[in-house]
């Protein structure tokens, strides 16, 4: 039986105090008893002088008494709690969710309250956080501050004159799964939509590295192993820069790394991540054809490393220490020491992994690596890729003429 009698708390605006957790949840269970509400476990917690609510709500719940007030495009967004809904962004998480059933992750979404809930939780004061309970009933609302994309994800959402499915629809186990919350207990508009852009203050993540944690994309997936199977590749390929410095003595970046893959698998390092997903599904759809196109990558990788210079200078050097400063000097001498130069190659074994064999694969290849120049000063890269003042053009157009060049002295 509860014993003790609630007292508000000082340090958590609102809340109920109770001397031990059993009495807090007690508490909770009379007053969701008496208004047919439910209880949810939370953390409540302080930052600034705000009262924060940190649970998790399931899906069925968040769809029923989650609100977006999403603004209207060409109104004026000051009249909403958020901004303009973007069906595309929605619909692109719905898909990652429908595809990734059974290993999705969908990170919090902060959400706010008009109106203060019914929070009981432990005595201790001056605690940071506090253990408690939170009664909700039917008429209340949270309302979205940080997170309406993922939850019209799964909600649904705007789509022309009608309305498309969420994940939910789609999917119909997804009602037993949970999406954590942070609930800021604040009733001013204005602070709310200043929390939407506090939160929206994140750091992008470099191409190089989005390719090593994104692994989901069978394009990086083929990558690492291509990355780590290479005799150049393998410890000289910076994965966290995005710019590779003049003076570094590794060989590429990763996202430049990618680009020559693209190159092998669809002849074009710059098509767009929505084509190159699209068609990667297609083309390494499954463990086998991934496993093929690695065999074959390095295969091409292996003669040129053995027969083109630099690259096979470079493979005998250390991958640190003074020697390896050798590295900065041939990038600044030869084309193929560039994501440029790296391009050109991929296009060219694009063309060579058409051919029937290996055997006449690793022919085309040797030539590739012996009979094409690849110091800048050479004429066949003059006009194309490399302007009067030395320069290398990283744009398609120059570098789809260089590779025609190439192509033609192959004769390819």
């Amino acid at each position: 039986m509860w014993q003790g009698r609630p007292t508000l708390v000082n340090d958590f605006e609102g809340a109920l105090e109770h001397d031990d957790i059993l009495a807090a949840m007690e508490a909770a269970s009379r007053e969701a008893a008496a208004v047919g509400g439910r209880i949810f476990p939370c953390t409540v917690f302080k930052q600034g002088r705000r009262t924060m609510v940190s649970t998790a709500f399931p899906n069925p719940f968040i769809q029923r008494q989650v609100v977006a007030d999403s603004a209207t495009k060409g109104s004026s967004a000051r009249e909403n709690l958020n901004r303009p809904l973007m069906p595309d962004h929605a619909k692109a998480i719905k898909e990652y969710v429908v595809a990734n059933r059974d290993d999705y992750i969908l990170p919090p979404v902060t959400l706010n309250v008009d109106k203060y809930p019914s929070l009981h939780v432990q005595r201790s004061p001056g605690a940071p956080t506090r253990l408690g309970y939170l009664v909700v009933h039917d008429a209340t609302r949270f309302f979205v501050t940080d997170g309406q994309h993922r939850i019209a994800a799964l909600t649904g959402y705007p789509a022309g004159r009608s309305g498309a499915s969420g994940a939910l629809d789609e999917v119909q186990d997804l009602d037993s799964d949970a999406m954590a919350v942070l609930i800021v207990i604040e009733t001013d508009r204005a602070r709310i939509r200043q929390d939407f852009a506090d939160a929206a203050k994140t750091k992008q993540i470099p191409p190089s590295l989005l390719a090593v944690y994104n692994t989901r994309q069978p394009v990086n997936r083929v990558l690492a192993e291509i990355t780590e199977g290479s005799k150049l590749f393998n410890g000289r390929i910076d994965e966290t820069s995005k710019t590779l410095p003049k003076l570094s003595q590794h060989v590429f970046l990763l996202n430049q790394v990618r680009g020559f893959v693209k190159e092998l698998l669809f002849g074009d390092y710059a098509m767009s991540e929505e084509s190159l997903t699209r068609q990667a599904m297609i083309r390494l759809g499954s463990a086998d054809e991934q496993k093929e196109f690695v065999r074959e990558a390095l295969l091409l990788l292996d003669v040129l490393t053995e027969h083109m210079h630099p690259w096979s200078t470079i493979v005998g050097l250390p991958r640190s220490g003074a020697v390896a400063n050798q590295i900065p000097d041939f990038r600044a001498e030869y084309v193929n020491m560039t994501a440029t130069g790296l391009n050109i190659i991929g296009r060219m074994g694009f063309h060579i992994l058409k051919e029937p064999s290996d055997a006449l694969r690793r022919e085309r290849c040797f030539e590739l690596a012996t009979k094409i120049d690849w110091r800048r000063k050479a004429e066949i890269w003059q006009n194309n890729i490399i302007s009067g003042d030395n320069k290398i053009s990283t744009q398609r157009g120059p570098v789809t003429v260089a590779a025609k060049a190439v192509h033609e002295a192959l004769g390819i």
